[in-house]
């Protein structure tokens, strides 16, 4: 998004289903015996990317629809979307080694005018991390594209979507080892697009002055930027939606953003809702560090066995993330109609009754996020299986947190010092879990991860890119849109949507949706109509 998820594009695709599954990796520190601050429960950091890319479960069931679920009004094409795949370089930047592999696309040619008397406009859904590409993409453009596809009927666009290397089914590699590993980074992604725009401009005869505009949302938003940033002579412009361009290790404003979100009059929150959730997790915060305490806690909000079964290494953590969870700010969806499936409906439990203690309608909350399941607080199961596999089939969970680890950081911490609502400090969501878990998994330390965040601000510019005709579109109360441009540029529009949460306008247009939602999506199709309406030059 993010996310996201990423089908149709990326970050995107899957962005509120596939949350934070990785989050609970860090529960794997005490595997390697890493000290603790407070007993058994381990250092816990939430999902390296979004907060959106665990297992499913109802503190999802309050974002928009997800992709392939039928729901949204998408124009839809006719005509052919099928399944294509094409040969591309495992190594771009090596010539000495000429492997190379299959990566899957879809096309739809339906509404595209070819006329040879004018530049052919061609729209790209960037692919990002997710689970596979299905033909919607091109069709319904799912979650990340859906405006994509409607703009493209306008300007009879041709409809083409990458799928994004190492997500998906296109992994080039017979395993995902470390050593497999190596292939995958933003820089192989870029020139992954490069080469696929070489195709399609083969495959279809178009001219070079036929006008390419990029679409994403979340990381795939950043692969979109950069694509025009990069690769001028190739991309007329892009649409960048709640894409963190600045890479930071340390994300203490994603949970900032959290708090303040939980704050929002305008999204249901208030300053009471904040100040009940925060006084909710410094009663967890204090429960976990006794035995005694964490049997209570465990009972409070249904964790699954017996009392015992809390003093098991990272029991008492994935609880406190468990909690943390139900809070799912950047997919807010204002419309939902399930309990507790948004902030005004959790926050509305959360201040029913303040003569109850906060921990108390917190435990109702999770209890109702969960549909009354019990809360997993087994790290083999949980953590290790997903994060120690290097399999295609099982191992899927390791390939973003290795782009984290290997270049962008965007861990999100609750530090001390921060504005986090959740347990602050005591070992938990803390900057050095991220880093033993990425020598864990990786092998890679801390200090090369930062340096390397370093070294992809210096490559792709951060917030300052140097590109022109790249519009970038957050929402407010997105806790991404900390990292991304929310304030216009020299060549680079931006603006910001009120209450709006991660890439929501990129959604399939629903009648729930706000006016500023709305909105959004005409000023975005006027700004794609006055970049379409010049010709095609760098």
């Amino acid at each position: 998004g993010h996310t996201n998820v990423v089908v149709g594009g990326g970050g995107g695709g899957c962005a509120q289903r596939r949350r934070r599954k990785m989050a609970k990796t860090a529960v794997l520190a005490a595997l390697l015996g890493i000290a603790l601050e407070m007993g058994p429960c381990t250092a816990l950091p939430r999902r390296p990317w979004r907060a959106s890319r665990g297992y499913p479960g109802p503190r999802e069931r309050g974002v928009a629809p997800g992709p392939g679920n039928g729901e949204g009004q998408g124009y839809q094409y006719g005509g052919s979307s099928s399944e294509k795949t094409f040969e591309q370089w495992l190594d771009h930047f090596d010539g000495a080694n000429t492997a190379t592999w299959r990566q899957r696309y879809f096309v739809n040619a339906s509404a595209f005018a070819s006329n040879a008397s004018f530049a052919p406009v061609v729209f790209l859904c960037v692919g990002g991390e997710g689970p596979p590409l299905t033909a919607d993409v091109v069709k319904t453009g799912e979650e990340h594209c859906a405006l994509m596809v409607d703009l493209a009927q306008r300007h009879g666009a041709l409809v083409v979507a990458l799928e994004h290397r190492y997500y998906g089914k296109s992994v080039p590699t017979p395993d995902l080892s470390t050593d497999s590993l190596r292939f995958l980074s933003a820089e192989q992604a870029l020139e992954d697009i490069a080469s696929f725009h070489a195709h399609i401009s083969d495959t279809y005869g178009l001219p070079a002055r036929a006008r390419w505009v990029a679409f994403g949302g979340s990381y795939p938003g950043m692969l979109a930027a950069w694509s025009r940033s990069k690769y001028p002579h190739l991309f007329h412009a892009a649409v960048s939606s709640s894409a963190p361009l600045r890479a930071v290790s340390n994300m203490y404003q994603y949970n900032d953003v959290v708090a303040r979100a939980l704050a929002d009059r305008d999204v249901g929150g208030s300053p009471t809702c904040l100040r009940r959730v925060r006084d909710a997790f410094v009663e967890i915060g204090g429960m976990l560090g006794s035995m005694t305490g964490r049997a209570t806690l465990g009972d409070l909000v249904g964790a699954c066995g017996g009392k015992l079964d809390m003093e098991k290494e990272g029991a008492g953590a994935l609880v406190a993330d468990a909690a943390s969870g139900v809070f799912g700010v950047q997919g807010n969806d204002p419309s939902c109609t399930e309990e507790a499936c948004n902030i005004e409906k959790q926050c509305a439990i959360m201040v029913a009754n303040i003569t109850l203690s906060p921990l108390v309608q917190l435990a109702k909350l999770i209890k109702v996020s969960n549909g009354g399941k019990c809360v997993p607080i087994d790290f083999a199961s949980e953590v290790a299986s997903p994060l120690l596999n290097t399999t295609v089939e099982g191992g899927t969970e390791r390939v973003w947190f290795y782009q984290t680890c290997s270049q962008f950081g965007f861990y999100q911490t609750c530090d001390p010092y921060s504005q986090c609502p959740f347990v602050r400090g005591m070992g938990v969501d803390t900057l050095d879990s991220y880093y033993r878990l990425c020598g864990l998994a990786f092998g890679i330390n801390g200090s090369t991860t930062e340096a390397r965040v370093a070294a992809a601000n210096i490559d792709f510019g951060g917030l300052e890119p140097g590109a022109s005709r790249v519009l970038s579109v957050n929402g407010d109360v997105d806790p991404w849109s900390a990292l991304s441009p929310r304030t216009p540029r020299p060549g680079m529009p931006a603006f910001v949507v009120r209450g709006a949460s991660h890439h929501f306008w990129t959604h399939p247009a629903r009648p729930t949706d706000s006016p500023e939602v709305v909105r959004a999506r005409k000023r975005i199709g006027m700004a794609v109509d006055r970049w379409l309406a010049l010709p095609s030059a760098e």
